[in-house]
């Protein structure tokens, strides 16, 4: 199987801090990655280097074979869509008009978006079920019903690569459980390459092909979610003792003293 994204040794840092290094992974098509580590340990930082909004003090990144250091910003919008994890508020538009922006980048310059880039976007409100939120001020809609406007636009932009930064923020457990298996779906059926920084090494568990550790800037554990999902790997990554229950054929993760909850 072509890979679509690797990522070769990378490193960063903020002045004379060092984030993460060494960090190689590979992104397949079709398949859904998940980035897991505690807070502050780099998963933004990464996601932002993949996206070359950040360059990185070291290593290379190709996304299918070609360095993404020589893609132009108008090649890294065709390939690589965002979803991010902070929102803004923006000039008052309809939602449609948000999610028809994710067509910039197959648009001429000074061009509006025409009847087809309308098409797509409608089709992508409706991959989420969200078609109510059409034509609603997105300034005024919830945060939840934000994430769910900036993923479509996302899908609207049609590119083979997507990132994910924290996508369940703001997000009632309805609203994670149907984005996340829509995403695993759509990434299945569409051969897209997903790669999600996520907190919820829960909803990792459930949604994830594969999973990346990062502890202490460095990848702890890689590989498929059947090999890396353990007790020990996650007790590992997150310094609580952990044990893994399993309800349904689905396997969940617990801290063993559930007062340590109390010390979050």
């Amino acid at each position: 199987m072509d890979l679509m994204l690797e990522c070769i040794d990378l490193g960063f840092q903020y002045r004379d801090k060092i984030v993460f290094s060494h960090i190689s992974f590979q992104a397949l098509p079709g398949r859904f990655c998940a980035i897991l580590g505690r807070n502050g340990s780099g998963k933004t930082t990464l996601i932002h280097c993949l996206n070359h909004i950040l360059n990185p003090l070291s290593g290379r990144i190709l996304v299918q074979g070609r360095d993404l250091a020589s893609f132009s910003r108008n090649d890294i919008a065709r390939t690589i869509s965002l979803l991010p994890q902070e929102q803004i508020d923006i000039f008052p538009y309809r939602v449609l008009d948000v999610v028809v922006m994710g067509r910039a980048p197959f648009l001429k310059i000074a061009a509006r978006p025409g009847e087809k880039d309308y098409t797509i976007a409608e089709e992508a409100l409706r991959q989420l079920n969200a078609q109510d939120l059409s034509h609603r001020n997105f300034n005024r809609i919830s945060g939840g019903e934000r994430q769910i406007a900036l993923l479509a636009r996302c899908l609207a932009q049609a590119a083979p690569i997507m990132l994910l930064d924290e996508p369940t923020n703001h997000l009632d457990f309805n609203h994670q459980y149907h984005l996340l298996s829509t995403m695993g779906r759509l990434c299945r059926e569409k051969g897209i390459s997903v790669v999600a920084a996520m907190h919820d090494p829960n909803l990792a568990a459930m949604f994830a092909d594969e999973i990346i550790m990062i502890k202490n800037g460095r990848v702890m554990a890689k590989g498929v979610k059947e090999e890396v999902m353990t007790e020990e790997n996650i007790s590992a990554l997150y310094d609580m003792d952990i044990q893994k229950l399993r309800r349904n054929a689905e396997t969940f993760f617990s801290p063993r003293d559930i007062s340590l909850n109390s010390q979050l």
